[in-house]
């Protein structure tokens, strides 16, 4: 089923952290196939309502505050129907269910939730339900080409479309959607069979690493340059990271990474902050510091400048330490800034997946 969103009001969509919350919040329903933004004054939100309602699916409408009573009253008009007072509302007569600020209409093939956010408050609840059988998984040290292989058999015996990207080398995400007919519980069984120690199905991978942990009492933590925190702000962004995360230590300077995590002056003078060498004993001495279970550790040239012919922009190492096994790999990735970095975290816990493998899959 197509799922799609329509902000109006450009206050609301103006707000990049608003906007995320929205979409997180919004999760429930899998993948948004499509989110259009107009602001409240335009002449073309009559067009664009429609063409959206004849499209079918679910169509979720956030509105701000002064656009929500004539976007319903609009709505109304265009189902063929009135608006009566509900819960100091205006909505149409029609609405199967309602809630404050929330309201919920079927039309023809299109099921309407139309909804009034304020930036700074909690959004109200979304009516509209996942109608459709859809899964993710993630595949660990596989390109999308031998996934290909293996997956379009098992997708096609058992009626499911399948949508692969890669997320940082190594690590693919693949949207299931059943057909008509699919068997979805088939499939991602089967996949589960073919590959068990690469396939992990959640559509909140860090949700998941956080409850896989929790159940092991396991720990985690981190050691960050050229990554900034961003490690540590991914994982404590979901609920329950406190019952895994001991801390992160964010050392740019290469005297932080002396003094604090107790890299060799030798190693930083020989083969610099950017080396093999260098994370190696960053992840030795986070472990140390923290008494964790498992540390990662990143030290790179995210951009745009200070790289060099021996290390370019892009040049990373991402370590990960359990008691039993250390893993240090040379990266070279493209991009901008900011890509460079969100990939060299997520590379991070692609090989946290692997030293902690007995405990997540």
């Amino acid at each position: 089923m197509h799922n799609r969103l329509v902000i109006i009001g450009r206050n609301l969509y103006l707000n990049q952290p608003f906007m995320e919350y929205i979409e997180r919040d919004l999760g429930h329903l899998g993948f948004l196939e499509q989110i259009t933004k107009v602001p409240e004054t335009s002449s073309d939100i009559v067009t664009l309502l429609q063409q959206q309602i004849d499209t079918g699916g679910n169509l979720i409408v956030i509105t701000n505050k002064s656009s929500f009573t004539p976007v319903s009253k609009l709505l109304a008009t265009m189902i063929d129907d009135t608006l009566i007072l509900k819960e100091n509302m205006l909505i149409p007569s029609k609405s199967e269910i309602y809630d404050d600020n929330s309201f919920l209409v079927q039309f023809r093939d299109c099921t309407i939730n139309v909804v009034m956010a304020v930036p700074g408050e909690t959004l109200p609840m979304f009516l509209v339900e996942h109608r459709e059988k859809e899964g993710v998984i993630h595949l660990f040290d596989m390109d999308e080409e031998s996934a290909a292989v293996l997956l379009e058999p098992l997708a096609k015996t058992q009626e499911i479309d399948t949508v692969v990207t890669t997320l940082t080398p190594g690590w693919l995400q693949v949207e299931c959607i059943s057909k008509k007919y699919g068997q979805l519980g088939n499939f991602l069984k089967s996949v589960h069979q073919l590959l068990p120690k690469k396939v992990i199905e959640s559509t909140n991978i860090f949700a998941y690493l956080i409850h896989k942990l929790s159940q092991a009492g396991k720990t985690v933590t981190f050691a960050e340059s050229c990554t900034g925190g961003l490690l540590a702000a991914q994982l404590t962004s979901e609920p329950g990271s406190s019952t895994i995360f001991r801390g992160s230590l964010v050392t740019y300077s290469n005297a932080l990474k002396a003094g604090w995590l107790g890299v060799e002056k030798e190693t930083l003078e020989t083969f610099g902050a950017v080396s093999e060498q260098c994370v190696d004993q960053m992840l030795t001495g986070a472990m140390e510091i923290a008494q964790a279970d498992y540390a990662l550790a990143v030290s790179g040239i995210a951009g745009p400048g200070g790289g060099s012919r021996q290390k370019p922009v892009g040049t990373v190492y991402i370590g990960a330490k359990s008691d039993t096994r250390t893993i240090v790999e040379e990266l070279h990735f493209e991009g901008d800034r900011n890509y460079i970095q969100k990939q060299s975290m997520l590379y991070a816990y692609k090989l946290l997946f692997r030293v902690a493998s007995d405990d997540l899959f």
